[in-house]
């Protein structure tokens, strides 16, 4: 995004060495603060503009994930309806039988959109993880109670593409990597804008694409505008990228700027450890509590002391699976919660907001394809600003070199 992107030296302030230079505002090419913004964004972004480039292609692939996980199971996920759907604790009963071993952790529909509520001609898909931590998908028809598939989701082709995306294939470590990169392009994103800004007089040079100039013209307009017209949706995307690593410390930030809590206390189970009421009961109470709202993705308990949960969409929610969660007692199954997103603290809200916010969830198709857009700029980013490097830099010093090599 740089304005003279790539420049070989930097003029030097006219007003001293302070980055602050007061003419930056109406010259800024004369100015320390636009040397150094050039300086951070030219070295910071050749040197990590690869793990830019590969967590947006990335990130852009994982916006289509609810079309391309029914292309990993093809079949599985349609079912023939054949009298009456079986109970629900007989299906569970079904699942756990076939993995004794797994901790089930929640089921919901088979469905090619996000939107997992029971539909009836969907199979039932029943998350596990085994004691080795892998995680297992088990397809259930509901008139029959036969298991279509069962799979290793950690194998499958998108579970890659997101540890790729999230943890560089490295867990935790990577993980927390992946959040110092995502710091290093905000610094990038800022240095470019800096550039971006040619003073009061000629900002709207800044929208020029020249379609008649040379290609490195192009090349260098590409960069330049590309990067300008990107800069908020990239600066949200790695400020939402930064919080999975730094989870709690976003929570406080945001109670802070809101003066309101960041987290309310879940219900625990009445009864820990004793036997849970059929499943069925527990999610026909859910529906009792939230009439008003469609279940997609039921939850087990994590642990004896646990709650049943759901989670559920709402009118008006901003996400296709919903951030509202109805708490049901499993001994008892007495809902003891309805935390509903627009009830919830401010802080809450903003907290919960961050991961559909950071995939593109909210908004519907436009903010997808904005999204996946978005997600391929760092690439274009990193392949322009290096043809400019070689049309500014390297390829005028291989001519000298030639020049020198061919004068007797």
């Amino acid at each position: 995004m740089a304005s003279e992107a790539l420049e070989a030296r930097a003029k030097p302030a006219k007003s001293g060495n302070s980055l602050l230079d007061r003419s930056f505002w109406t010259s800024p090419r004369n100015t320390a603060l636009r040397r150094w913004s050039f300086y951070i964004h030219f070295y910071v972004g050749l040197i990590a503009g690869i793990v830019f480039s590969v967590v947006g292609v990335t990130g852009s692939i994982l916006v289509f994930v609810p079309e391309l996980r029914v292309l990993e199971v093809p079949g599985h996920a349609e079912v023939r309806q054949t009298g009456q759907r079986l109970p629900l604790e007989t299906l569970f009963q079904v699942v756990r039988k076939s993995r004794p071993n797994d901790s089930i952790e929640s089921f919901s529909s088979a469905s090619e959109r996000d939107s997992f509520e029971l539909k009836p001609n969907k199979a039932l898909n029943f998350r596990s993880y085994s004691p080795t931590n892998e995680r297992f998908q088990t397809f259930v028809d509901p008139y029959t109670g036969k298991i279509i598939c069962q799979y290793n989701y950690n194998h499958r082709f998108l579970q890659k593409i997101y540890d790729l995306h999230e943890y560089l294939l490295g867990g935790l470590t990577g993980k927390m990597i992946n959040a110092w990169f995502a710091m290093l392009l905000l610094i990038v994103s800022l240095a470019g804008l800096l550039l971006w800004w040619r003073g009061r007089k000629y900002w709207r040079l800044g929208f020029e694409y020249r379609i008649r100039a040379s290609w490195k013209r192009q090349v260098w307009d590409i960069h330049n505008l590309g990067g300008f017209l990107f800069f908020l949706p990239l600066l949200i995307l790695a400020i939402t990228g930064i919080y999975y690593s730094y989870e709690s410390q976003f929570a406080k930030a945001a109670s802070i700027l809101t003066h309101s809590p960041s987290s309310i206390p879940t219900p625990r189970s009445s009864a820990p450890g004793a036997k849970w009421s059929p499943v069925d009961d527990i999610v026909r109470s859910s529906d009792q509590a939230a009439p008003d709202c469609k279940p997609t993705i039921f939850y087990f308990p994590k642990s004896a002391d646990s709650s049943f949960y759901v989670r559920v969409h709402c009118p008006y929610d901003p996400h296709a699976v919903g951030l509202t969660y109805v708490y049901v007692d499993p001994p008892t199954a007495r809902t003891t919660l309805v935390d509903r997103f627009y009830q919830e603290p401010s802080a809450m809200r903003l907290v919960r907001l961050v991961t559909p916010v950071h995939y593109g969830d909210v908004g519907g198709p436009a903010t997808r394809i904005l999204w996946i857009v978005v997600g391929l700029t760092p690439g274009v980013m990193f392949v322009t600003g290096l043809l400019m490097w070689w049309n500014r830099s390297l390829s005028k010093r291989r001519s000298r070199h030639r020049v020198r090599l061919l004068t007797p």
